[in-house]
Formats: structure tokens, C-alpha cells, sequence
């Protein structure tokens, strides 16, 4: 951390494969347009990292019951959505707001995993607004074979 400001990574962990899109959130971001929001100005920050062997994503969603929490892992990515609903359409008899600053709304969030998942081992918890993935890392084929080589004669 340097002059106070975590740092920040992108992509693939920096790596050539980053994707033209992790280019377009850094120029918003830039520019205040703040890509990971939602409607009503709700958002997602993420964390990705490795531990034991497992990648694990820690995504902040304060004010979100887990019922409205949706999760789906797949070998090279996890998505996440997930809703917040406005107290103004449910139960505002009796107000008059004279502002409303809260957030509400939907996020959608899709996280590219640096290494192959195996979606099968995938567990998640929902604490204090903060959501925890857990995922093992899917464990490579190590089967092989050694190939004689003939004369082409």
C-alpha cells in the first residue's frame, strides 16, 4: 500500500490474457463512471484470491439478505447478482421523502478466475453483508505417456 491507497489489480493478475474489458473498467473508473455499479447506484467490490489451495472471492453486499443472492461457478469464472430492494416501493404510507441517498437495485458481477475451478467443490457464506466463495482449484490431469520416436526411413 503506498501514500494510502490499496493497490489494484486487473485481468488475469496483470497477465497478456487481460481482457479488453478490464481496460474499459480502468478508463471508468478513471472517469468517475464507476463500472461494477448497479441500478440505483449499487454495488459489488470484490476481492479474488488464492488460500490452500482454494480461490476464494470475498464480495461486499451491505443491506442484501441472502435470499437474493444468486451464484453459479463454472470452470473459468463465477458469476454474482443480486438485489436490493427499495424500502419506497414497499411500505412508504405516511412519507414524504425529502431526499433518498440510500442504495437499491441490481448487481451483476462476473469474476474471471486465473486457473481452472471445479464448480463441484464451490461453498459460500453470507455474514455481515459480506459474501465468501470458496472454490478449489481443479487439479490438473497428471496421466501420461512417453512416446517412442521412429526413423521416418
Amino acid at each position: 500500500m503506498r501514500n494510502g491507497y490499496a493497490p489494484v489489480v486487473y485481468g488475469r493478475f496483470g497477465g497478456p490474457a487481460a481482457s479488453i474489458f478490464d481496460s474499459m473498467d480502468r478508463l471508468a473508473e478513471q472517469m468517475g463512471l464507476f463500472p461494477f455499479e448497479g441500478s440505483g447506484g449499487l454495488s459489488a467490490k470484490t476481492d479474488l484470491y488464492r488460500k490452500d489451495g482454494k480461490l476464494c472471492v470475498e464480495a461486499e453486499l451491505p443491506g442484501i439478505k441472502p435470499e437474493d443472492v444468486e451464484l453459479h461457478v463454472y470452470g473459468d469464472r463465477l458469476t454474482l447478482s443480486a438485489e436490493k430492494r427499495s424500502e419506497r416501493t414497499e411500505g412508504t404510507e405516511g412519507k414524504s421523502y425529502f431526499r433518498s441517498e440510500r442504495s437499491w437495485g441490481k448487481v451483476e458481477r462476473v469474476i474471471s478466475f486465473p486457473v481452472e475451478a471445479d464448480p463441484d467443490s464451490a461453498k459460500a457464506t453470507f455474514k455481515d453483508g459480506v459474501l465468501t466463495i470458496e472454490v478449489d482449484e481443479k487439479q490438473e490431469d497428471r496421466a501420461h505417456k512417453k512416446v517412442a520416436i521412429t526413423s521416418g526411413d
